[in-house]
């Protein structure tokens, strides 16, 4: 069935690049969202060690480059688990202990928190590979029983440059 879901979601990231709006939904759920294909592509999908599947995006619509002249691909990453064994705020937690970040705003309504609900965050972290900022919109919901971890990125001085796009795709969650 999960292999199925893949086949399934290729063939979606296919067709979005074909047209000019992509409305896609997430892998194991009712949960869409619309991607302007001529500005984001699909990288790839890949399986993490601790369960579930990543399905990563990059924005391809213009160049952007940070304060230090180096260009950036902002993205989009999806993490689906439809086996995870805990709660909602179980895989929040479990997703920060991975991967530590400063909240800047928490929030349960509005952009990016689909009808079925969910809880959201606006924060920023320093990679520790490249020592640069980043800051992400990240929203976590549960849909038929499937954890989702939805998370829009870019560096810090890149953001504002990006919010507006960033905002679009959350408002298209549904």
């Amino acid at each position: 069935m999960k292999r199925f879901r893949h086949i399934v979601f290729l063939v979606l990231c296919l067709v979005a690049g074909c047209v000019v709006r992509g409305q896609l939904t997430i892998p194991g759920t009712t949960v869409s969202f619309r991607l302007d294909a001529e500005d984001w592509r699909y990288l790839r999908t890949f399986e993490m060690a601790e369960g579930g599947d990543v399905y990563l995006y990059c924005y391809v619509g213009q160049l952007v480059t940070d304060g230090e002249g180096d260009t950036v691909l902002p993205f989009l990453r999806i993490y689906v688990n439809d086996d995870y064994d805990g709660d909602l705020l179980d895989l929040v937690y479990e997703r920060y202990s991975q991967e530590p970040y400063q909240f800047l705003n928490e929030y349960a309504d509005g952009p990016g928190i689909p009808r079925s609900g969910g809880i959201g965050y606006d924060g920023v972290y320093t990679n520790p590979s490249d020592q640069k900022d980043y800051r992400f919109y990240m929203t976590y919901f549960a849909d038929r029983g499937t954890m989702v971890e939805f998370r829009l990125e870019t560096t810090k001085d890149t953001f504002e440059e990006m919010d507006f796009e960033f905002k679009d795709i959350l408002s298209s969650l549904k």
